[in-house]
C-alpha cells in the first residue's frame, strides 16, 4: 500500500514537470532535510539539489550537471546487502537493479568533493519507480538505454561529510559547541520540515483536499521515499500534538512501532515539562500566530521506549501556516555527535595543555609560513603575545638576512620534495620584539592533515644558558688539559682494561709516542715485558677483590720508551670514578736524572767522608776549593806525640788480628778524644799516635791549654781500655808534648796527608822517647803557654839528641776545665759505658 502509493505520487508529480523541476511540495520535503540530497537519473545526470547539498558540495551550479563532478565510488561497501559480492566502484553499479532492498539502499565510504578536497561520507539511495516516461527530449537525453535502470528515478542523501570535515580541521577554542550543534553544516534558517501535500494528477483543488486530508488516512502509512531515506526521526502531528505520520527511523531511535507512534501526544518521547511546554506553544501559534519555534532548532532530553534518554535537536516546520492542521516534527539524536563533543574538546584541552606545558616554544605555520598557533613558551621566550603572533609570518622571530630566505625554503620544499631543514634540527639566531636576538635550536617537521593541507611544526629552544655552560664547561678543561700539561711529570688514564684515555704532553715527551699512538693502546706498552705481562691482572684482581696492591701508593719501576731502551721511574696510581665507571690515573715521574744524582752525591759524600778522615776539615774544604798546594805557617803550635811502652815486645807475641783490634779500639777512643777538644789528629806511625793544636775551627789561643787537657784524657782512656780488654794486658802510654813554630801542609796525589814540620815536632817527639811510662812529660814553653790552669812538676835536666840539655815537666793535672764543643757524638763511638769515657765526662 505504502509503496504503491509513494511511487504513484512521485511518478505522477516528476511525470508532471517533465523531469526539468521537481514539484514544489517534493523540493520542500527534500530541503528539510539537514542531509545534502540530490534527485539523479540513471545516467548520473543531477536534476535537484536541496540547500544542505548546496552549501555542503560548495558549487553554484549543481543542477544539470554529472554526479561524477562531485561523488566518486572507491570500492565502496554497500551496508544493507549482505549478498552482495563485490564492492560498489562506481554509479551504475550503486543502482545495479538486484541490490535495492525494498527500494532502498546505502552504500559507505564514498568520496565527496568540496571545495579542493575529498571527504569520506556514506549515502543512501531512494528508488522511485517512475516507469515509461513522455517523449521530451530533455528528458531522454543522456538515459543509460537499460530498461531495467532508466525506469527508475533516484533519490540521493549524503550523511557524515561534515563529521569529515569537523575532524579534518577542529572549529577553534570557544566554537566546538556550535559546530557540532550545526552538525551536518545545516543552519536554522535551512534546517525547514515542510508537510507533504499529495496531488492526484489531473485532482481538481477540491478533491485534493477532501481526499488527501491526513485525518481522514485511518493512520495508513504514507510515506515518500524521500522521508523513508532519511537518517532522522520525523513526526507529522496535528493542533492536538497528537501524532498522524512517522517514518522508519523514528521506531529505529524511540523503541516504538509506527503503529504504536500513531495517534500518541509528544510527551510519548520527551518528559512532561518538555511536552506541556510545546502544547502551549502549539496553542498559541494556532490561535495568535506566533511562530517562535516554527522554523528554528531547540535542543531537548528525548525519551525512548526502555526509558532511557538522549540528547536531540527538534525542529518544527509549516510549510502552509495556519491555514493546514499539520506540524512536521524532525528530531536528530544528538548523543554521538555530544560524546564527539565532549572528546573534541578533551581532545582540544588535552592537546593544549600538552603544548603550554612544554618549555620548548612551539609554533604552528602553514605551507607558506604563516603562524597558525602558538604555546605560552613562545610568548615568554619572543616577548610578543598570541594574538600579535597568530596571522603574522613566521619570519617576525628570525634576524633580517634569515627572514628573507625563509619562505623561499618553504616554497622550495614543496615544488621539489628536497628536504633541506625539514625534519633537521640547526642552530640559529632568532630575534625577540625588543630586538635583541639569543641563540636558539629549531627543528621543523611537517604535518600533513589531509590530502591537500600541509602544515609545519617548529620547535624553538633557547641554548643561550646551554651555551654559555658548554663553554665554560670547554674552558674549564682547556684550563685542566693546561694545567695537566704544564705538569713536568707524565701523566696517563686507563680504564679498568687498560686502555689508555687520556695522556699529557709530558708523557709524549718521557715515552716517545704521539697522543694519537697513545690513545686506545693498552697501558703496557710503557712497560718491559715481564711487568707488561702481569698488569692487566693486576686490575682484574683488584676490580674483583677491592685489595689495593698498587691503588693509592708509589713505588719505583722500569719504564720503556718507545725506542725500546728502559729508564727508573717512580709511580703513583689512583682511582677515580666517571660516569659510573672507574678509571686510574697513573703519573709517571723518570727518575734517571734524580738516581744519577743520589749516587754522585753519594759518592762524594763518601769521597768528603773519606777526605775529612784523613785532613782536617778547613783543610779538606779549602783543598776542594783549590786543589793545588797547600802550606801554612803557624807561630805558635802544640805538638803531642803518645807511644805505647813495650809495644813491638807485646805485639811480637799477638796475632795479627789481635794486634789491628787492640790499636783499633785504643786508638778509636783517642779520636773520640781529639773530637772533643777540636784537635788534629796528624797520623799514627805504628803505634805512636800525633796530634796537633792545628788548624783550629773555632779557637786559635788555647790550643796548648786544650792539648794538654787531651792528653790527661788519654790517660784516663787508657785506664778504661786496661779495664775493658785484660785479654790485651795492661798499656802504658808515655806522652810527650812541646810548643812551637811549625809549617803544615797537604803532600801527596795518591793519598793525601797532612802533616806538620818543625823544631817543636822534634822536641815533643824527644819529650816522648825520653818520657816516663804512665807520664805526660812537656817542656817550658808549654808550661808558659798554658797557664795557671794546669799543675806540673819539675824533672830537671834531660839530654835530648840533637838538642842537648833540656828542663823537662811533669803534667800532674788541670786545675779547672772549660766545657768544650764536640763534633762528635760521645755516644755513636760505642764508648759510652766504658771507664774512659764516663771519667772524661767529669771534665765537660
Amino acid at each position: 500500500m505504502r509503496d504503491s502509493l509513494r511511487c504513484h505520487v512521485l511518478k505522477l508529480s516528476i511525470c508532471e514537470a517533465g523531469m526539468t523541476m521537481l514539484p514544489p511540495h517534493l523540493r520542500t520535503i527534500l530541503d528539510a532535510s539537514p542531509s545534502a540530497a540530490l534527485v539523479v537519473e540513471s545516467d548520473g545526470v543531477i536534476r535537484y539539489a536541496n540547500q544542505a547539498a548546496r552549501l555542503q558540495l560548495d558549487r553554484g551550479e549543481i543542477v544539470g550537471g554529472s554526479l561524477t563532478n562531485f561523488l566518486s565510488f572507491t570500492a565502496a561497501a554497500p551496508l544493507d546487502h549482505a549478498n552482495l559480492l563485490h564492492a560498489t566502484s562506481s554509479w551504475e553499479e550503486a543502482i545495479e537493479p538486484n541490490s535495492f532492498i525494498d527500494d532502498i539502499k546505502t552504500v559507505n565510504g564514498v568520496n565527496i568533493q568540496y571545495s579542493i578536497d575529498f571527504y569520506s561520507a556514506a549515502i543512501t539511495l531512494a528508488r522511485i519507480n517512475v516507469g515509461e516516461t513522455p517523449s521530451d527530449p530533455h528528458a531522454t537525453s543522456g538515459r543509460s538505454g537499460n530498461p531495467l535502470v532508466d525506469q527508475y528515478l533516484y533519490c540521493l542523501y549524503i550523511h557524515g561529510m561534515t563529521k569529515e570535515m569537523t575532524r579534518r580541521h577542529p572549529p577553534e577554542k570557544g566554537f566546538v559547541r556550535q559546530s557540532l550543534q550545526n552538525d551536518f553544516d545545516e543552519s536554522p534558517n535551512s534546517f525547514r520540515v515542510n508537510s507533504l501535500l499529495f496531488q492526484e494528477n489531473g485532482a481538481s483543488p477540491e478533491a485534493q483536499d477532501t481526499t488527501y486530508q491526513i485525518q481522514s488516512l485511518d493512520h495508513h502509512s504514507i510515506s515518500l521515499a524521500a522521508l523513508d531515506a532519511s537518517f532522522h526521526a520525523l513526526f507529522v502531528i496535528n493542533e492536538l500534538c497528537a501524532i498522524q505520520m512517522v517514518n522508519p527511523r523514528s521506531s529505529e531511535v524511540f523503541g516504538w512501532t509506527q503503529e504504536e507512534f500513531i495517534g500518541q501526544k509528544l510527551n510519548i518521547i520527551m518528559s512532561h515539562d518538555v511536552a506541556t511546554l510545546y502544547d502551549k506553544y502549539f496553542k498559541e501559534y494556532f490561535k495568535k500566530g506566533e511562530t517562535t519555534l516554527i522554523g528554528n532548532q531547540n535542543e531537548v532530553t528525548a525519551r525512548r521506549k526502555d526509558g532511557s534518554t538522549f540528547p536531540a535537536a527538534l525542529t518544527l516546520a509549516h510549510p502552509q501556516g495556519r491555514a493546514s492542521s499539520l506540524i512536521c516534527v524532525l528530531i536528530r539524536d544528538l548523543s554521538t555527535e555530544k560524546a564527539a563533543q565532549e572528546l573534541l574538546v578533551h581532545e582540544q584541552m588535552l592537546t593544549s595543555g600538552i603544548i603550554d606545558a612544554s618549555f620548548d616554544g612551539l609554533f604552528v605555520i602553514s605551507d607558506r609560513g604563516v603562524i597558525q598557533r602558538v604555546n605560552k613558551a613562545s610568548c615568554k621566550l619572543f616577548g610578543w603575545s598570541e594574538e600579535e603572533f597568530i596571522g603574522q609570518n613566521i619570519n617576525m622571530i628570525m634576524p633580517k638576512h634569515h627572514a628573507e630566505r625563509h619562505d623561499s625554503y618553504l616554497s622550495q620544499y614543496m615544488q621539489t620534495g628536497v628536504r633541506r631543514i625539514i625534519g633537521k634540527e640547526r642552530e640559529l639566531e632568532a630575534c625577540r620584539k625588543d630586538g635583541t636576538t639569543f641563540t636558539c635550536t629549531l627543528g621543523l617537521a611537517e604535518v600533513v592533515t589531509n590530502e591537500t593541507t600541509t602544515q609545519f611544526v617548529g620547535f624553538v629552544r633557547d641554548v643561550t644558558l646551554q651555551k654559555e655552560a658548554l663553554k665554560a664547561v670547554k674552558e674549564e678543561q682547556n684550563l685542566i688539559s693546561k694545567i695537566l700539561d704544564a705538569s713536568f711529570d707524565s701523566l696517563l688514564v686507563i680504564n679498568e682494561k687498560g686502555i689508555i684515555q687520556r695522556v699529557n704532553e709530558a708523557a709524549i715527551r718521557t715515552f716517545g709516542w704521539t697522543r694519537e699512538e697513545f690513545i686506545g693502546t693498552n697501558i703496557n706498552i710503557i712497560m718491559p715485558p715481564l711487568h707488561a705481562a702481569k698488569h692487566d691482572s693486576y686490575i682484574q684482581k683488584y676490580l674483583a677483590t677491592g685489595f689495593k696492591k698498587m691503588i693509592g701508593k708509589q713505588r719505583e719501576v722500569e719504564s720503556l720508551h718507545k725506542d725500546g731502551s728502559t729508564f727508573p721511574c717512580t709511580l703513583g696510581l689512583a682511582e677515580v670514578s666517571h660516569k659510573g665507571s672507574k678509571l686510574f690515573v697513573g703519573f709517571v715521574k723518570d727518575v734517571t736524572i734524580q738516581k744519577e744524582l743520589l749516587i754522585a752525591n753519594a759518592e762524594r759524600e763518601a769521597s768528603d767522608t773519606l777526605l775529612y778522615n784523613i785532613l782536617p776539615v778547613h783543610i779538606a774544604n779549602r783543598l776542594k776549593q783549590d786543589p793545588g798546594h797547600i802550606a801554612d805557617h803557624y807561630e805558635n803550635t802544640t805538638i803531642l806525640f803518645a807511644d805505647i811502652v813495650g809495644f813491638t815486645d807485646r805485639t811480637s807475641k799477638m796475632t795479627p788480628h789481635d794486634v789491628v783490634t787492640m790499636l783499633n779500639d785504643l786508638f778509636s777512643r783517642f779520636d773520640y778524644l781529639v773530637g772533643i777538644y777540636d784537635l788534629n789528629k796528624v797520623k799514627t806511625i805504628g803505634d805512636c799516635y800525633m796530634v796537633s793544636s792545628i788548624p783550629s775551627s773555632e779557637i786559635e789561643n788555647d790550643g796548648c791549654a786544650r792539648v794538654c787537657r787531651f792528653a790527661l784524657d788519654l790517660m784516663k782512656a787508657v785506664q778504661g781500655f786496661n779495664n775493658a780488654g785484660p785479654q790485651h794486658g795492661h798499656v802504658t802510654l808515655r806522652v810527650g808534648i812541646s810548643c812551637g813554630s811549625v809549617v803544615a801542609g797537604v803532600v801527596g796525589t795518591k793519598r793525601y796527608l797532612f802533616d806538620v814540620w818543625g823544631d817543636a815536632v822534634n822536641v815533643a817527639a824527644r819529650m816522648e822517647q825520653h818520657g816516663v811510662p804512665g807520664q805526660i812529660q812537656v817542656t817550658q814553653s808549654v808550661v808558659h803557654n798554658a797557664g795557671n790552669e794546669f799543675s806540673f812538676e819539675s824533672r830537671g835536666m834531660i839530654h835530648l839528641k840533637g838538642k842537648g840539655p833540656m828542663e823537662a815537666f811533669i803534667l800532674k793535672s788541670a786545675k779547672s776545665i772549660r766545657h768544650q764543643r764536640s763534633v762528635y757524638d760521645p755516644y755513636a763511638m760505642g764508648f759510652e759505658n766504658t771507664p774512659c769515657i764516663r771519667a772524661s765526662s767529669n771534665y765537660l
